[in-house]
């Protein structure tokens, strides 16, 4: 689907369910399997074909709008009506202390990150129990996954030099554009990057995404934040010793991917975090002897825990990444208009196939429980953006 196109579909689906009640969104779907689960909620296959019908309406709106203001777009008038639920309990948000990581991963979601590596959030709605979020569904599932169940690979379970570059110049693509707005995402790992029906990557789950702070150039805080937060394996130093952190945590976990992705294992692991932290203090990387010279002198300058010296941290930012030999030859235009064979497309069989996600069981335990009065005004903004202000001063 062309990039002018998507923006009318997701504009159209966004208008169908900005004009529903909560209940009749929720009375609409039909829940389908479990994708995926968390710590405070699981992510569900979901269909509605309300939505799939009322597009087709909203879509011949937008291009007769677009005709109209001489603009050339042609959007497919149909929607599969397949989407991913993200379902939240509100007592584990509060009782976990998530809340402001679960507003600031919606107001990004839905009002300021538009791009072709990360993934698309249509709407939010709640209940008395739980938090919803309607999302695009990626169906080749996640790309660890890929890796580590790849029958033409090593046993371990890992990417040849081709395969690495082609998903990590759209990781590389994605942060450069988060990063152009002062938002830094902090929970990437294979698991997070997620692969589309075109064999394209789709960055996910930005629970713990955040927009730094500009403050005057003497504050030593500007631009720095000091949440400890992520996947353990892929943390950088200036995180683990609390010393504040930025845009540098992104490109030191960039570096762990590309190693997990040749190598089929990090370079940092151990069986309980503190020993994790432990090894990336002491930051001593043991490469495979067959390891590509290229990658591994790209990975080295990633991951100096010298952030002045880190690639990707100095004056031309994700520029001095992509200009790194690893890269050389990559049309980057080209593959972000997704002009570019990848190594792997998903063998689907029909819009809904959930073949490349695990299976799991279902839970008698999917919503919260019931949340005092009080504590409910916490997600007032939920259902819309028009409320966020007010459950702020509330709150």
């Amino acid at each position: 689907m062309a990039d002018d196109d998507e923006t009318l579909m997701t504009a159209a689906l966004r208008a169908h369910f900005r004009s529903r009640s909560a209940a009749a969104i929720a009375s609409e779907i039909q829940f389908r399997e479990t994708l995926g689960q968390g710590h405070f909620g699981r992510v569900r296959l979901i269909e509605s074909a309300t939505a799939r019908d009322a597009v087709v309406d909203h879509l011949k709106d937008l291009k007769k709008d677009a005709k109209d203001k001489n603009k050339d777009c042609e959007a497919p008038l149909t929607h599969s009506g397949f989407f991913a639920l993200k379902i939240m309990k509100k007592s584990e948000i509060i009782r976990l202390k998530q809340a402001t990581h679960v507003k600031d991963e919606r107001h990004l979601l839905l009002n300021k990150l538009k791009n072709p590596f990360i993934v698309t959030a249509y709407h939010t709605y709640h209940d008395e129990r739980n938090l919803y979020m309607i999302m695009e569904y990626v169906p080749g599932g996640e790309l660890g996954r890929r890796m580590r169940l790849d029958p033409n690979k090593e046993p371990e379970g890992r990417f040849d030099n081709e395969t690495s570059r082609f998903y990590v110049s759209q990781l590389v693509m994605a942060l450069q554009y988060m990063h152009s707005d002062h938002i830094i995402y902090r929970g990437i790992c294979t698991d997070n990057l997620m692969i589309d029906k075109h064999g394209y990557i789709k960055l996910v789950d930005f629970g713990f995404a955040k927009t730094l702070i500009v403050k005057g150039e003497d504050d030593p805080n500007s631009m720095k934040t000091y949440t400890l937060c992520g996947t353990p394996e892929y943390l950088a130093p200036e995180m683990v010793n609390n010393k504040g952190h930025g845009k540098g945590v992104d490109w030191w976990a960039v570096g762990i991917v590309i190693f997990e992705m040749l190598a089929g294992y990090p370079p940092f692991y151990a069986d309980e975090p503190y020993q994790i932290y432990t090894l990336i203090l002491a930051n001593e990387v043991a490469f495979p002897k067959a390891f590509d010279g290229y990658a591994e002198d790209l990975i080295k300058k990633l991951l100096n825990a010298d952030l002045e010296k880190r690639l990707g941290c100095k004056a031309q930012g994700a520029e001095d990444i992509k200009k790194h030999k690893w890269f050389r030859g990559l049309n980057w235009a080209a593959l972000y208009n997704k002009q570019m064979p990848p190594p792997f497309v998903p063998e689907l069989e029909n819009e809904d196939d959930v073949t490349a996600f695990d299976n799991y069981p279902d839970s008698v335990e999917e919503s919260g429980p019931l949340l005092a009065e009080d504590k409910q005004k916490a997600f007032l903004y939920w259902d819309h953006p028009g409320n966020e202000k007010l459950a702020a001063k509330e709150n």
